[in-house]
């Protein structure tokens, strides 16, 4: 095997790796961007810089030993999925997507709130690498079975990357600004936080609904 195949090989399987190392719906809505942009993966921070080292370290590992093939390999694989799990979300991410103390929700009539909500969903300029709501989520796609669920509910993501027992469905929305989305999260007690929530609200019924 060349040199250039054994690269390219090694950066397939690490790309791989840490795909399965971010959340789902981070995968799923980078996929659905670079369909339409071809931009660079659209990662949370923590993860991306995670695969530009692990690319470099790879790269270094097959020019440098091209006879050692298998152990550049493993050291490449074990090391990108080091990095990426490492990294994680920073304590302020963490704190930012959670209810602050004290919180009252921006109350409002729920139609007009809906309405707002609805452009928001669509609306690629809340994200930072050109996504939104509805890259991942048009007609109820990629949410998982725990969307059935009455919020606050226990979310896969939530306590994985953010150590949330139970996520509240504005705190939901806020983890999907700052991972998949790659921005700052909402203002609290904003009325685009409140539209969003009602929205995405309306959505989780159709999904319950839905035969």
């Amino acid at each position: 095997m060349s040199k250039e195949k054994k690269r390219k090989a090694l950066l397939s399987k690490l790309t791989r790796n840490l795909m399965i190392s971010v959340p789902i719906m981070t995968v799923v809505a980078v996929a659905g961007f670079n369909i339409h942009t071809g931009s660079n993966l659209g990662l949370i921070p923590s993860a991306e810089a995670a695969q530009g080292e692990a690319e470099g370290e790879a790269k270094g590992e097959v020019e440098g030993r091209a006879e050692g093939e298998g152990e550049a390999e493993g050291k490449a694989e074990g090391e990108a999925e080091g990095e990426a799990e490492g990294e994680g979300v920073s304590a302020s991410l963490k704190k930012a997507v959670r209810r602050p103390e004290g919180y009252t929700p921006y109350l409002g009539d729920v139609a007009e709130l809906r309405a707002l909500g609805e452009k928001l969903f669509n609306d690629n300029s809340l994200s930072s690498n050109g996504l939104s709501c509805a890259t991942c989520h048009t007609n109820g796609m990629v949410y998982l079975d725990t969307f059935k669920n009455q919020y606050p509910h226990f979310v896969a993501m939530g306590k994985r990357d953010f150590g949330m027992d139970m996520v509240h469905l504005n705190e939901m929305i806020q983890i999907c600004m700052v991972a998949p989305m790659a921005a700052e999260p909402l203002e609290w007690g904003s009325k685009e936080l409140a539209a969003l929530t009602e929205y995405t609200r309306q959505e989780q019924q159709k999904y319950i609904d839905k035969p």
